[in-house]
C-alpha cells in the first residue's frame, strides 16, 4: 500500500539543496509526487510530497534529519494521504493588483472562505517603490465545482477588486 510523506524544509539559500534533497528522496526509494519551492529574502523553503510503500517512507523520515542538520536545514515532516480533489469543472487564476496595503490578503482569503471556495493556489509579491508607495500582486487559483455560478463568482471577484482598488484579471481554463 502506497504512504505518503509531506516534507517541508527551510533554510539559507544556496545552490544544490534542491538536488540534495532529490537524491536523497531517491535513495530511499521515494518519488517526489508534488513539489513547490519558494525563495523569501535569503531563505529558500521546499514543500513536497513524497511516496512510497511503508519500507521506503519510513527511510526517508528516518534518514532526513541527518541530512537536513548537513545541509543547515529545519525539516518537518507529516504521514498523510492522496488528495483527492473534488470534481472539477473550471479552473480560475484571479490576478490582482494595485496599491501595497495591508489588509489586502486578509480580504481576499476571506472572501475565498466566504464563498467555501477550493483554493488550489495562493501568492503574492510585494514591489517597494519609492517613499511608502508599492505594488502588490496577488494571485489566486481556484478549483470549481459544477455547483459554482462561474459568471456570477467573477462579477463578485470584479467587485470586491474594486471594493479595494485594485485591477482584477480573471482567467477561465474549462477543464476537459
Amino acid at each position: 500500500m502506497k504512504q505518503f510523506l509531506a516534507v517541508t524544509a527551510m533554510g539559507t539559500d544556496r545552490p544544490g539543496i534542491v538536488n540534495e534533497l532529490a537524491k536523497l528522496t531517491a535513495t530511499c526509494d521515494c518519488d517526489i509526487i508534488d513539489s513547490r519551492v519558494a525563495i523569501f529574502g535569503e531563505e529558500f523553503s521546499l514543500i513536497m510530497l513524497v511516496g512510497g510503500d511503508y519500507a521506503a517512507v519510513a527511510r526517508l523520515e528516518n534518514e532526513l534529519p541527518e541530512a537536513a542538520a548537513a545541509l543547515e536545514l529545519m525539516t518537518i515532516c507529516k504521514r498523510t494521504s492522496a488528495h483527492h480533489a473534488p470534481d472539477v469543472t473550471a479552473r480560475l487564476v484571479i490576478e490582482f493588483e494595485g496599491e501595497d496595503k495591508r489588509g489586502t490578503m486578509r480580504q481576499i482569503t476571506q472572501f475565498i472562505a466566504d464563498q467555501g471556495l477550493d483554493l488550489a493556489g495562493f501568492s503574492s509579491h510585494a514591489h517597494k517603490g519609492e517613499g511608502n508607495s508599492g505594488l502588490q500582486q496577488v494571485e489566486v487559483r481556484i478549483n470549481a465545482t459544477a455547483e459554482v455560478d462561474l459568471d456570477q463568482l467573477e462579477h463578485q471577484l470584479q467587485a470586491l477588486a474594486q471594493t479595494m482598488s485594485l485591477r482584477c484579471t480573471i482567467r477561465r481554463m474549462e477543464n476537459q
